[in-house]
């Protein structure tokens, strides 16, 4: 299978797996991912942004520290800014964050629905997924000719969505 038919289908399966959406930066370096994928709702991302929230964020403050799949009780402890509950606001009720740091390169994901929280199974399924985009993403456009490209322009549309 070409990388960019397995990056399609890993990122396809986190959006089902994350149905209120999520965040995954990829190949993060100095606090600025290469890659950012976000498929919040466009209001959450606008406040989001607008409030310079990143910085304040547990789900980010824990990836930068840690690796693996966070606990609620030690997102909990980091959210001094009540940014968990702003994004209840928006539906954003439920959350698992992990983080990976494989070969050499840091990668950062938040993902949330409004429902009901992860089961430990899906937390352990969206992880691996994670992790094998986070590998995916290391490999460049020399390992093949259009993925590279389709890297930035996917991350470019999932986070700023056309009209």
């Amino acid at each position: 299978m070409k990388l960019t038919d397995q990056f399609r289908s890993l990122l396809t399966r986190l959006q089902t797996q994350s149905p209120d959406g999520f965040a995954a930066a990829f190949q993060v370096v100095f606090a600025t991912p290469k890659y950012l994928f976000q498929t919040y709702d466009e209001g959450w991302m606008t406040y989001y942004s607008q409030m310079g929230i990143v910085m304040k964020d547990p789900a980010v403050k824990w990836g930068f520290t840690h690796d693996g799949i966070a606990p609620w009780s030690e997102l909990e402890k980091l959210d001094e800014h009540g940014v968990f509950i702003k994004a209840a606001e928006f539906g954003l009720n439920y959350w698992t964050v992990m983080a990976t740091s494989e070969h050499g390169s840091k990668s950062i994901g938040a993902f949330s629905r409004s429902d009901r929280d992860f089961t430990q199974a899906e937390r352990e399924q969206i992880f691996a997924d994670f992790q094998s985009l986070h590998v995916l993403t290391l490999q460049g456009p020399e390992t093949e000719p259009d993925f590279g490209e389709m890297l930035v322009d996917l991350s470019i549309w999932h986070t700023h969505p056309k009209a």
